[in-house]
């Protein structure tokens, strides 16, 4: 797997150059309903196969693509893998500059999660209770196509209200726990509370498949 993520990093540069971006959603199509989409340890037709998607799967999250644009980056299990993208269309709307469309970011020690489903936020960690909230702004830098932040609260619990912001970078992001890629990075920063028990900033990679 660590050869996947250095083939990643090697092929995601050049399609950053592009309008489109990724990561992005991918749905199947031309697979038989008798067969599925093989998913390869590289992007080739005769690298070995390691896992597969189904051939009316929809939402698929394509990580990176190659350098010719004809293979994508998926996860798979504990890791990742290639998909050939003749066989994947790609949902409308998704621009390099545009605010990605995340749906959950995560990070380890400690492990926490944050899901989110505008204008609606859930928080959970394992060592702090979970707390929901609302997103009541995204905002994309003025200078960079790769920077975003969600802004918003999470409601009262025993710290009162909680302001957060969620900054995320479009770049190859490790959960630290496996060999899975992502291409958002995530800085999830808490305040607001006279607690400073309840000041926080977690790291982490975030998705936009939908959880």
């Amino acid at each position: 797997m660590i050869r996947i993520f250095a083939l990643w990093l090697l092929f995601a540069s050049p399609a950053l150059a592009t309008d489109d971006a990724w990561p992005a959603l991918y749905d199947v199509e031309g697979v038989a309903a008798d067969d599925v989409l093989n998913i390869r340890s590289a992007p080739d037709a005769g690298a070995p196969k390691i896992g597969s998607i189904q051939h009316d799967a929809d939402n698929i999250e394509v990580i990176a693509t190659n350098v010719a644009g004809t293979w994508g980056l998926v996860n798979t299990g504990e890791g990742s893998g290639w998909v050939s993208l003749a066989f994947l269309t790609r949902q409308s709307g998704q621009r390099a500059g545009l605010v990605p469309d995340v749906r959950q970011c995560f990070g380890t020690e400690p492990f926490w999660n944050i899901k989110i489903d505008p204008p609606r936020a859930a928080f959970s960690s394992q060592d702090a209770e979970s707390r929901d909230g609302v997103i009541s702004g995204l905002y994309r830098s003025r200078n960079r196509r790769d920077r975003f932040v969600f802004a918003g609260a999470f409601f009262p619990d025993d710290f009162g209200v909680l302001d957060m912001e969620l900054i995320l970078r479009t770049e190859a992001c490790s959960d630290g726990m496996s060999d899975r890629a992502y291409g958002i990075s995530a800085d999830l920063f808490m305040s607001g509370s006279t607690n400073p028990d309840a000041h926080q900033l977690l790291s982490g990679c975030c998705s936009i498949s939908p959880p």
